[in-house]
């Protein structure tokens, strides 16, 4: 090997190697502290493209969840309103059978009348106030009438029973919903996501290859210093 003074080749390949490991080891702390494999296109361009669709996948997901919850919630005010309307009507099918009772006088079948009435009347304020974000929470209001009581109750079964399924089904659609998202994100975070084993142990032998690359340096940079041997 020639002994050359202007050009030092040994010490810019130790500069080489260092800056390297330092680079490399700046890679593993940004992955440690932020959590992330993927902190920069730079890192993995395929990867970061992949990662921002399941990450928009995800929220989608997510906000179809919302929406499902929103959905039961509104049924649930519905039939909770009904439920209301149900026990009224039940009472107003009692009070018009009371009617039939030869026994009462026309004074106590004109107070049975007037109740009727304030029960058919609040019947139809409930399912009015029967509100969700300001909406009506079911589109089909039962009108209660004592002469059509019967039909009034089946009504309120069969629009009880519609809020009923509409709530089921939306929980199965949250179930759905939410097995689609825990995969997406377990499959963004293999990823996306640092592994923490991986990265320490990174670290840990950039730190020991940094620290050697400095000392060669150093022992690089003194061989220059061998050539004044030849000139005493």
């Amino acid at each position: 090997m020639s002994m050359a003074v202007n050009t030092n080749v040994m010490s810019i390949n130790a500069q080489r190697n260092t800056m390297l490991n330092a680079s490399s080891m700046s890679t593993t702390l940004q992955r440690l502290s932020s959590g992330l494999r993927v902190n920069s296109a730079k890192d993995d361009a395929a990867g970061l493209a992949i990662g921002m669709d399941m990450e928009k996948s995800a929220r989608a997901l997510a906000s179809d969840i919302r929406t499902s919850s929103d959905n039961i919630s509104k049924a649930q005010v519905a039939d909770g309103a009904l439920s209301v309307v149900n026990d009224m009507a039940q009472r107003i099918a009692e009070l018009v059978a009371q009617t039939t009772n030869t026994n009462l006088t026309a004074t106590q079948k004109g107070y049975i009348g007037t109740e009727i009435d304030k029960l058919v009347t609040e019947a139809g304020n409930v399912q009015t106030n029967a509100l969700f974000n300001g909406s009506k929470a079911y589109s089909t209001v039962i009108t209660i009438a004592s002469a059509n009581i019967t039909a009034n109750i089946a009504s309120i079964a069969s629009e009880r029973a519609t809020q009923g399924a509409t709530m089921n089904n939306e929980q199965f659609k949250i179930q759905s919903y939410q097995v689609n998202y825990e995969n997406t994100m377990a499959a963004k975070s293999r990823i996306m996501d640092a592994d923490f084993a991986e990265e320490t142990s990174r670290l840990a032998r950039f730190q020991i290859l940094q620290q050697a690359g400095t000392a060669m340096l150093a022992q690089a940079n003194q061989l220059p210093q061998n050539v004044l041997t030849l000139l005493r």
